[in-house]
Formats: C-alpha cells, sequence, structure tokens
C-alpha cells in the first residue's frame, strides 16, 4: 500500500503543480486584457463632409465663400467647363452656394441627421449637383453656362472633393496653429 499512497501522493502533487501553472496563466491573461495588449482594432479613416471651418457662424461663412470662390472660378476658368459673361457671376454663385450650403447642413444635420449619416454624404453631392443645374439652367441663363450638360457632374464632383481636402488642411492648419500658441 506504500507504494499505492506514494503513486497516489505524486498525481495529486502533479495535479496541484498544473492547477498552479493554469492560474498562473489565467492571472497573465487577465493582466494582458486590462493592460490593453488587445490585438489592434483595424484603423478607420474618417472624413467629415460636412465639417465647418469655424464654430463661428460668420468667419465660417466669410472662410466658406472665399473657399468657394476659388474653387468655383479655378475648376470652370482652368478646366473650361463653362462659360460666364464676368467674373461677378462667379461671385453671386460663391455666395448663393455658401448661404444655400449653410442653411442645407443646418437643416439636414439637425432635423434629418439619419439621412445624412445612412447616406453617407451623398445627399449632399446630390444637392449640390441640383444647386449648380439651377444656376446654369434657371438662375443665371444669359450670363452663365456649362459647356455641355455632363460638366455640372464633372463640376461637382470635383468641387466636392477638393473642398473636403481644403477644408481638412485648414483644419490641421489651424489646429497645429492653436497647439503652437498654447506651447509659447
Amino acid at each position: 500500500m506504500d507504494d499505492d499512497e506514494k503513486d497516489l501522493r505524486k498525481e495529486i502533487e502533479e495535479l496541484e503543480k498544473l492547477i498552479a501553472e493554469v492560474k498562473k496563466q489565467n492571472e497573465e491573461e487577465k493582466k494582458r486584457l486590462k493592460g490593453g495588449n488587445r490585438p489592434e482594432d483595424p484603423k478607420v479613416v474618417r472624413i467629415n463632409i460636412a465639417a465647418e471651418y469655424s464654430r463661428d457662424p460668420f468667419i465660417n461663412l466669410i472662410v466658406g465663400f472665399l473657399v468657394n470662390f476659388i474653387l468655383i472660378f479655378g475648376i470652370i476658368e482652368v478646366l473650361k467647363l463653362g462659360e460666364a459673361e464676368n467674373t461677378f457671376v462667379f461671385l453671386w454663385i460663391s455666395a448663393g452656394f455658401t448661404v444655400y450650403d449653410f442653411l442645407l447642413k443646418f437643416l439636414l444635420m439637425n432635423r434629418f441627421p439619419k439621412l445624412v449619416f445612412y447616406s453617407s454624404g451623398i445627399i449632399f453631392l446630390l444637392t449640390h449637383l441640383l444647386f449648380f443645374y439651377a444656376m446654369d439652367l434657371w438662375v443665371f441663363v444669359k450670363s452663365f453656362a456649362f459647356a455641355n450638360d455632363i460638366y455640372p457632374l464633372v463640376f461637382v464632383f470635383l468641387f466636392s472633393v477638393l473642398r473636403v481636402i481644403v477644408k481638412n488642411l485648414y483644419s490641421l492648419i489651424v489646429r497645429g496653429l492653436s497647439v503652437r500658441a498654447t506651447e509659447k
């Protein structure tokens, strides 16, 4: 019986060692999970299509008007997508678009946020397209016209992409300047 007792004790000791080892592994796993050593989440690039230049609506309108004018004038004149009687037409279109865009974003983001989120911002692209078709066909009938019916689509696409790039660059620059100002 001594041999049986010894074998039984050895097995119990081995089981106790295994239990201790499992407990140690369990504690290490808990520490690893608490420490944040989880596998990294996939990186997501988010672009805020409805971004603003400033929290102040007046500054937002002024900067928005300037950016819109430069982009509208530049895209249409450089790519020869349309013709205008004079430069003041571009000023009026830019002013109208700035107010239209400001009101549209205010309305959609406050009243219909689900529409904006579910459409991933495509609603803005479509409403901008409607605006520029209206400027071409109804408002500035004799003083402004796109060269053909497809150019407003090309223009709105380029205009929207460039506006997003300019807004993000603007916010990065302003953020960098504000960080530098706080460091001094």
